[in-house]
């Protein structure tokens, strides 16, 4: 399973593929055929229904299934991120970890461990970041597979025609 971060939505939309010019990206990104396969959150729908367009119009149309809610492996995962987000051994500053534990990002490297799955994100690597704790680099400290958005659009398939 692949769970995308809010990332991977906002700026499809925003940036290249908005709705009025790719919306087959949306089509196949909302195909049932990829149950089981593509899926996020509830925090990282409740990030984009923070705000109105047509993302949030296409967000609150997705089945519930397509956003997962958070079970009691989840909160177990979500703890031990926590503390290795605090401990002091860390070079993070202490707005970096206020601002991680209380994102979305905890919650969906939480769910990527408690099932095994895949992080798809936009954010790269930057293990020397004091500033801001970034998804790959807590994926990484705990064996969490992640891809950016594209390579996952390529292994599924994705083709996009006039």
């Amino acid at each position: 399973m692949y769970l995308l971060d809010a990332n991977a939505f906002m700026e499809a939309n925003r940036l290249y593929y908005a709705f009025d010019i790719a919306p087959g990206f949306w089509t196949w990104l909302g195909d049932p055929s990829l149950a089981g396969q593509v899926a996020s959150i509830d925090a990282v729908k409740d990030e984009i229904t923070a705000g109105d367009g047509d993302l949030v119009d296409w967000a609150q149309a997705r089945p519930a299934t397509f956003w997962i809610a958070d079970t009691d492996d989840v909160l177990t995962a979500m703890r031990e991120l926590a503390a290795w987000a605090v401990d002091p051994t860390r070079q993070y500053r202490q707005e970096a970890v206020d601002e991680f534990l209380d994102s979305a990002d905890l919650k969906l490297i939480a769910h990527a461990i408690a099932t095994r799955a895949t992080v798809v994100t936009r954010e790269q690597p930057a293990p020397e970041s004091k500033k801001k704790i970034k998804i790959p680099d807590v994926c990484e400290a705990f064996d969490v597979s992640w891809t950016d958005p594209f390579s996952l659009y390529r292994t599924l398939g994705m083709k996009l025609v006039a």
